[in-house]
């Protein structure tokens, strides 16, 4: 029996297509322990996923146990991958799971029969030698008590008197039952050493369930539930009953997801819900808030969110106005003169926790300050209808205050505010020095606001200086204007930029102006060069009817004393240059006046000042235009030609002024041969010519003898021109 048992337990899981696995580990619990073997299918290519069923499956590289794993598979990701847990795990696999990676899904459950194999396996041999003995024992009492049975019947008994052959095989059946169970656990102990070991990590709390060891296929999240609403309650309260929220199936299933759960006031109408935590991150499906509270009165229903699911909506809630907690200034004094009324008397609240107006209450409220005297028409004043509004509030003192609000028990309100002297004018107290142009003063100004007998309250009004009388100069501080601290307000980085004497203007609205002590600012060193008068139009080589003035100046375009030498030329001369009287030119004081300043060369031009270390200038452009027509001139030589045949190149003149500048013009001009010889003689299609814009060119000449020769061009009134020499062969 022993043998067959031995051949069944480890054929008969082969023959129907089962791989049995022994459980290692508590991550299964309650329904899968320590030594169970699960016999287990391979999953079929075309199965559906197996959600809600255990499998078998590697252990993740880099797992702090290798080996096969034993869990379910909860659910799916984005990308088709499985998540995968144990029943008494808090928390999924980290690892997601590929379907490909399963090993087989769990048909089978037969407790206990591994402990032998678990035990043998970790070494635990005190209960495997336990368990080894007894079973022996078992077996050895079984086959001893069996023979001695059968020895005593037949010694006592003759053969004509045996039982019944029907009731011997009953009491055979009845040995053998009990051996034959024996037996078979026996051999399914020795063969489950044989079957994988399957284990998982495992935490000490159980939070996922199951109905059994195969659960529902179907736990995807889709809606969320109310399990628990929130109870009716009092403004700024905690709830006595704090929501909760479950993640359910479509059909309304449980699930294990961890998904955020958002709760919100689904109508606030200003009303604000505050909890421990919002939003709560499900555990096994289930999202349990804590001090949950709302603090305005009303009545209100929660809403329940969450990414990709179904909201909830809970049952009203109804949240009244509590017993008085605390007081409130629902309107506090502003800053105000010493011994005047305030302008917004004080105004108290009585309210709860929520802080919602309990009009209920009639209790005396006292206001008190700090220091000084406040004198008010009632003080202490009865609320009415949770508001108590005093009046008549004044304080002798000036300076800062702090009025308080207080009865009894309750929580007290307070408020800061100031009393100050009646301001009616402003004073300098400090005057700005003399500095050189752009540098900050020295002495930097500042201004007090006074009242009328001279004393400095404690005004802050913003302070606004400028240049009494500014003649193009700037200001410049940092900042400006400057509220005044108490009373006072403290320029700084003060500076002008223009050169002169000046005073300050100190300003307000509302009060009296100061006009500071007169102070100088003088140029600063030179800088740079700038044109005061740049040159103006004219004709060539004729004076400037305005001539350059060149002034040298500080940073901020002061002229300084200097007498640094300046020199005028041409930006972009084209072949020009510029004439003057004296160039260099010594500045004096700063100024360096030029003369006699002319150009040749008609164009447009402007002119370029420099001086050693200093910023070069550049003038305003100016024209030079042509003078009056003076020569002829003849811009294209003929060169060498052939007897009697027209040059190759014809002669080409223009009308110029005394300078050379081609002058606009019409008038005749004549060809000729300088010196004949030989009875040489010129002939042109068109002798003389008319010239157009000052130019002109002569067509078809040539000479009917052979030599070297001259052109001269001639037209009256003007200086004839001649050409280069050319060989006519």
């Amino acid at each position: 029996m022993f043998i067959v048992a031995l051949v069944g337990c480890a054929t008969l899981p082969m023959v129907f297509g089962l791989t049995g696995t022994v459980v290692q580990s508590e991550s299964m619990m309650p329904h899968i322990r320590i030594g169970d073997i699960v016999l287990s299918r391979p999953l079929p290519a075309q199965a559906a996923t197996p959600l809600g069923l255990v499998v078998t499956f590697p252990a993740a590289p880099g797992s702090a146990t290798p080996g096969i794993r034993l869990h379910r598979v909860v659910g799916t990701n984005p990308d088709d991958t499985l998540i995968t847990a144990g029943d008494a795990n808090r928390d999924m696999d980290s690892a997601p799971l590929d379907r490909a990676d399963i090993i087989a899904v769990a048909s089978l459950l037969i407790p206990w029969i591994g402990l032998p194999a678990f035990w043998l396996q970790h070494g635990l041999i005190l209960p495997f030698a336990g368990w080894l003995t007894v079973t022996l024992l078992a077996l050895t009492i079984e086959f001893f008590a069996t023979r001695a049975e059968n020895r005593e019947r037949r010694g006592r008994r003759p053969e004509h008197i045996r039982p019944p052959r029907r009731r011997r095989a009953l009491s055979g059946t009845a040995h053998a039952l009990p051996v034959a169970a024996l037996v078979l656990c026996a051999a399914l102990v020795v063969t489950a050493p044989n079957a994988p070991a399957a284990s998982a990590a495992f935490t000490a709390d159980t939070v996922n369930t199951a109905s059994n060891w195969v659960a529902a296929v179907d736990q995807t999240p889709t809606k969320l539930v109310f399990t628990a609403n929130p109870s009716s309650s009092t403004g700024g309260t905690t709830f006595a009953t704090q929501p909760a929220v479950k993640v359910q199936t479509s059909n309304g299933g449980p699930t294990v997801s961890t998904v955020p759960v958002t709760l919100s006031i689904t109508t606030p109408a200003g009303a604000t819900l505050a909890c421990s935590s919002n939003p709560v991150a499900a555990v096994a499906g289930t999202a349990q808030f804590s001090g949950c509270k709302i603090d305005k009165a009303g009545t209100y229903t929660l809403t329940a969110t969450s990414p990709n699911l179904s909201g909830a909506t809970s049952t009203n809630i109804t949240v009244t106005v509590g017993p008085a907690i605390k007081l409130l200034f629902s309107a506090t004094p502003g800053n105000t003169a010493r011994n005047t009324a305030f302008t917004k008397q004080p105004v108290v609240v009585v309210q709860d926790a929520g802080g919602n107006t309990v009009t209920s209450s009639t209790i005396p409220i006292t206001l008190s300050i700090t220091s000084g005297t406040l004198t008010c028409t009632s003080n202490p004043k009865n609320a009415v209808a949770g508001v108590a509004t005093f009046a008549g509030c004044r304080i002798d003192q000036t300076g800062n205050h702090i009025l308080t609000a207080r009865s009894g028990a309750l929580s007290g309100a307070s408020s800061t505010f100031s009393i100050f002297s009646v301001a009616s004018k402003l004073t300098f107290v400090t005057s700005p020095a003399s500095t050189v142009s752009g540098t900050p003063f020295a002495s930097q100004p500042v201004v007090a606001i006074q009242d009328a007998t001279g004393y400095t309250t404690s005004g802050t009004n913003p302070i606004t200086l400028t240049l009494t009388t500014p003649a193009g100069a700037t200001l410049a501080c940092s900042p400006n204007p400057v509220s005044a601290i108490n009373g006072t307000a403290t320029f700084s980085g003060c500076a002008v930029g223009k050169a002169g004497t000046y005073t300050l203007t100190a300003s307000t609205t509302g009060l009296s102006s100061a006009t500071s002590t007169s102070f100088t600012i003088s140029a600063g060193p030179p800088t740079r060069l700038a044109f005061t008068s740049s040159p103006s139009s004219s004709t060539s080589s004729t004076s400037f009817t305005t001539q350059p003035i060149v002034a040298i100046l500080d940073n901020f375009g002061n002229t300084t004393g200097s007498t640094s030498s300046v020199t005028l030329a041409v930006t972009t001369p084209a072949g020009t240059s510029l004439a003057c009287t004296s160039n260099p030119k010594v500045a004096i004081t700063g100024i360096a006046t030029f003369s006699g300043c002319r150009i040749a060369r008609a164009g447009t031009y402007t002119l370029s000042a420099t001086a050693s270390g200093l910023t070069s200038a550049a003038s305003g452009s100016f024209t030079i235009s042509a003078g009056p027509a003076a020569k002829v001139a003849i811009t294209t030589a003929p060169t060498t030609a052939v007897r009697g045949v027209a040059f190759p190149t014809q002669p080409a003149i223009a009308i110029q002024d005394a300078a050379g500048n081609l002058v606009s013009t019409t008038t005749f001009v004549s060809l000729t041969i300088t010196s004949p010889t030989g009875g040489a003689n010129l002939g042109c299609f068109f002798n003389p010519i008319l010239t157009d814009g000052g130019t002109g060119t002569f067509t078809g000449c040539r000479i009917d003898r052979a030599g070297t020769f001259t052109l001269t061009a001639a037209s009256l009134g003007l200086t004839p021109g001649q050409s280069t020499s050319f060989v006519v062969g």
